[in-house]
Order: C-alpha cells, then structure tokens, then sequence
C-alpha cells in the first residue's frame, strides 16, 4: 500500500496521506513523495490547486513517525534520524513557497498534530471539520513544537496563544480552530465531501487562493447547534491566556506554573477550573529541557521570518536527537503509553541548558 495517494482531477493534484493504521503519521516515503507531487504541481500549468487529507476517519495527520526516528536512535543511527527531520523541514519550506504562488487547501478530517500542522498550516485555505482535534503536543515526548511552527502559530493565533499550545500541548477542537484562528474555514466533512471537493477541484485552470477561499466560504458550514466556546476559546478564557502565556517579562516556565496555579485556585466555575488544572497537569508531565526551549524560542520568534523559523529548528533538532528525553519521551508515550512521564525520569535543565541548545541558531532582533 503506497504511503501516499497522488491524484489529478480537473485542475487539482489531489494529495492524501495513507498510512491510517499508524494515524496517517508522516513516513520518510510521505515526505519524499509531497516533495515530488509538490515540484510536480508546481511545474504543471494545468494544476491551479492541490488539496491534502488523511486517509480514513480518524487523522489527518497525527505528525511525523516518531516511533521509527526513535528505533533509529536505538539502533545509534543518529545520521538517518536526523535526515528525516532535515527532509521534513525542506518539504515545510516547499509547502510555503507553493502557496505563495499557487492555490492550496488542507481539510482536516481527524487528528492534526505536530508534523500534521506542517504539512498543513502553510496551505492558504485550512478546513477545519467537527472531527478536527490540532494539537502541538511534542513537550510531552521531550521535542519542542518544531516544523516551523514558531512563525506559523504566531501568524495564525498570536504570541500569548502560540505559547500556551506549545508548553501545554492543549488540544483546539471542531469550530473552535476557526474561532482561534489555526483554521481559515469551517465545513462539516460530509458537506466537504459531498458539495464542496469537487466545486474546489473544477475551478478552472489559473485560479487563484483568493477564489478557491471564497468558493468554500460561500458553501461554510454554520456553527453546530448546540455549540458553546469552551473556556480556552472565549473571549474571557483568551485574555487570561495573554496575560498568563503573553507577558513580555523574562518569566520562567516555573512562573507560569504558579500562575496557572493561581488562576485555579481562585476560578469562578469548573469550566475555568478545569482548563487551569489540564494545563498545569499537562506542563508538569512534560519534559523540563522541552518546555524551557519551546518558552525561548517563541520570544525568539516574535516578528522573524519562516526561513529563520526553521533554520532555527535544524539547529534544535541536532540537540534533541544527541540527548534523553526524546528516547524516554516516545518510549514512555508512544511506545508503552504509559500517560506518565519516564520512569527513568526527565534530563535536569537550566538556563546554561537552554543557551546551549540554541548555541548556533540564527540571531532574533528582539
């Protein structure tokens, strides 16, 4: 079975990720093979728009295959893990320089995380369905939201935000990744399937972003009935956000916990109360060094540019290859999912750490 689906249909390179039994996580064929249809579609003056999914019901893409860069690792060939990534990175470059020139649509039927956000979030038109779940999760298995997601979640959802999905790994659902801004457009995915896809691929050869957004807007799907914004994503849930995440001072991940602690003890209702207890839980499972990167490197962040977004990840990922916590992350939660973190517990950190981490990295202006 081939990891990846390439079909043409009137004017659109249809893309599908196909690895469902494995949540359509990305395989070096995937990589390898979105580079060709990309360069292919590119170069094709009768493709106007490609479109990416997930095969199955579940996932769009639950990010890059972990488990395999892992068993690499175990197998000391640190060489071939960090190829990986490399091509990744390359094909999250590819993605952003094809929507600055021609039409791109992700549909997110299922689970978008990690690596899923990259092949996704550079698309000019991301479709969030009722099955959409997009998390950036990776502190939880001792990596740090990478694929250039430091410029993208800033593009998209702002700094305060970006920083509390890259240090809690929360969770956005449904017509929620609309409201927050990760999604551009909301449709149910039978609609999708059934009235809008093939509007989408029978747009006429030379169409551009701006009128493949438009066709799916006049066909959105409404709200679902009995919709209510969870806390995270209401107006009051998003100022506490900014002044938790968004504050300019040099506060620790420490800090921010004893805010997050703060806000619980004194929350008003159990909406309130819980999203504070899912963040504190969360950080506080996560690998220490992950979560002290990921603070730095959205600071960082703030106003540079995607190519240093990602320069800056090929440095991080030479760190986090040669250290612990991703071995002992993806062991503990990919592998024996245990929901706990290592027994053998995370690498101890600091701020030397964290300076050593980004020893190499291109210089932020700020």
């Amino acid at each position: 079975m081939d990891d990846l689906i390439v079909e043409k249909r009137a004017h659109a390179l249809c893309i599908t990720i196909n690895r469902p039994h494995a949540l359509n996580a990305l395989s070096r064929a995937c990589v390898d093979g979105a580079r060709t249809a990309l360069a292919r579609a590119g170069d094709d003056p009768t493709i106007s728009v490609i479109t990416i999914r997930g095969a199955g019901d579940r996932a769009f893409c639950a990010g890059g295959d972990v488990r395999a860069v892992h068993d690499l690792l175990a197998a000391n060939d640190i060489d071939s893990a960090l190829e990986f990534f490399t091509r990744e990175f390359a094909l999250n470059a590819e993605l952003a320089a094809f929507a600055s020139r021609k039409a791109s649509v992700a549909i997110w039927n299922g689970i978008v995380m990690g690596g899923g956000a990259g092949v996704s979030c550079y698309c000019n038109v991301r479709v969030c369905t009722e099955r959409t779940t997009f998390a950036m999760p990776e502190c939880a298995i001792g990596l740090w939201p990478d694929v250039g997601a430091a410029w993208f979640l800033h593009r998209d959802v702002g700094h305060a935000f970006a920083t509390y999905l890259s240090l809690t790994g929360a969770r956005v659902r449904g017509y929620e990744c609309k409201i927050v801004g990760l999604a551009t457009h909301y449709v149910e995915l039978s609609h999708w399937e059934r009235n809008v896809a093939h509007k989408v691929e029978a747009l006429g050869e030379g169409c551009r972003a701006e009128d493949v957004a438009a066709t799916v807007s006049a066909l959105e799907s409404r709200a679902p009935g009995d919709f209510a914004a969870s806390y995270g994503a209401s107006d009051e849930g998003r100022c506490a956000i900014e002044d938790v995440f968004g504050n300019d001072r040099r506060k620790t991940v420490e800090d921010i916990l004893r805010e997050i602690d703060v806000r619980r003890s004194t929350a008003r209702n159990d909406g309130e109360r819980g999203f504070w207890s899912e963040a504190s839980t969360s950080m506080r499972k996560a690998s220490p060094t992950s979560l002290a990167v990921s603070l730095e490197l959205m600071r960082r962040a703030r106003g540079q540019s995607l190519e240093w977004s990602l320069a800056t990840d090929n440095v991080l990922i030479r760190k986090f290859l040669v250290g612990d916590d991703f071995k002992r992350g993806v062991d503990a939660m990919l592998i024996k999912k245990t929901g706990a973190p290592p027994t053998e517990g995370w690498s101890p950190t600091s701020a030397r750490v964290v300076d050593d981490y980004f020893a190499g990295a291109p210089e932020s202006k700020l």
